[in-house]
């Protein structure tokens, strides 16, 4: 039986996953809804891992040496080796290991030992990565952490809608993108809203974009006071911590275009905004094969190859 292995990129809206060789060589992929520990809690996003893992080997999970996870929701010392406990037996799978899904990103971008990463998709998280030790800063969730994720932006865009219906704000391009998207009254959205998830929330950032590229100077502002909140907390860590001039960013927000154009304003002279060329599903191989032993640059060269072959067939 082929050892094989599995890098899980979990995010707030799906979760990415590939079974790959000790060569790198990719052999299938699979994506699937969230495994946000924090908001499915342990028995569901477990649940989800193992749905994963078996579809992927075809129901075969003793085939797998190891499964390397990166995902949303992962917070305190102990939440990465809880969920890694409880997929092990779950998956029957002795070796695993969970982290925060910013890893994926700095392994998906750079093999360097410093520098400063970010996600920012349904989500927010900045890791300040040095020689000897990762330092978090934000990541609280979207109760408490800093503006500037995908959910923030989704809820000013529907906050922008709902106060001009009300007369409270400006006119805005918003408010007819937010009701045909939303196929419901502004008043029964605000409802739904307190009964959905975040992701739920998050879906209407794109919005802002659509608007701030007619023209919508109420869909700017928001885009432009979200980038200046990320870019505040990125421009900490750099100041803060012994991590170089670089600064890794990733997730369906950080990666657009126009937010990107936004935050490099934002940055403090001197960083370097990087964007990883591959996904951060590779970089959640490329731990695996870490975590494990063989990362070498063969190695990681072959995963990008393949994950690049395979997409394009």
């Amino acid at each position: 039986m082929t050892r094989c292995y599995i890098g899980i990129d979990g995010g707030g809206t799906k979760t990415a996953a590939i079974l790959f060789d000790e060569g790198g060589r990719i052999l299938a992929g699979y994506t699937a809804g969230p495994c946000n520990p924090n908001v499915l809690g342990f028995d569901e996003s477990t649940a989800r891992v193992k749905e994963i893992v078996e579809t992927l080997t075809q129901g075969e999970p003793r085939s797998v040496a190891a499964i390397y996870i990166g995902t949303a929701g992962i917070f305190t010392k102990d939440d990465g080796p809880c969920f890694a406990a409880a997929v092990s037996h779950a998956c029957g799978v002795e070796k695993v290991k969970c982290e925060n899904d910013v890893m994926n990103v700095v392994a998906a971008a750079t093999d360097a030992d410093r520098c400063v990463a970010g996600v920012c998709g349904t989500g927010m998280i900045v890791y300040a990565k040095e020689p000897d030790r990762v330092t978090r800063l934000n990541g609280w969730g979207y109760l408490l952490g800093q503006s500037g994720s995908g959910y923030d932006i989704g809820r000013d865009v529907i906050r922008a809608a709902v106060g001009e219906s009300e007369g409270l704000s400006a006119a805005t391009a918003l408010t007819p993108l937010v009701e045909r998207k939303a196929g419901m009254t502004l008043e029964q959205l605000v409802l739904e809203v307190y009964r959905r998830e975040p992701a739920f929330v998050a879906s209407f950032a794109p919005l802002a974009f659509e608007a701030d590229a007619a023209g919508d100077a109420v869909a700017r502002g928001i885009l432009v006071e979200n980038a200046r909140a990320f870019a505040k907390v990125l421009n900490c860590a750099a100041e803060s911590h012994d991590c170089g001039d670089v600064v890794v960013v990733s997730g369906g927000i950080a990666t657009n275009a126009a937010f990107g154009k936004l935050l490099k304003q934002e940055l403090k002279p001197g960083l370097k905004l990087v964007v990883p060329s591959s996904p951060q599903v590779v970089g959640a191989c490329i731990n695996c094969a870490r975590f494990c032993g063989f990362n070498s640059p063969s190695v990681r060269k072959k995963l990008v190859q393949s994950y690049q072959q395979t997409n394009r067939s």
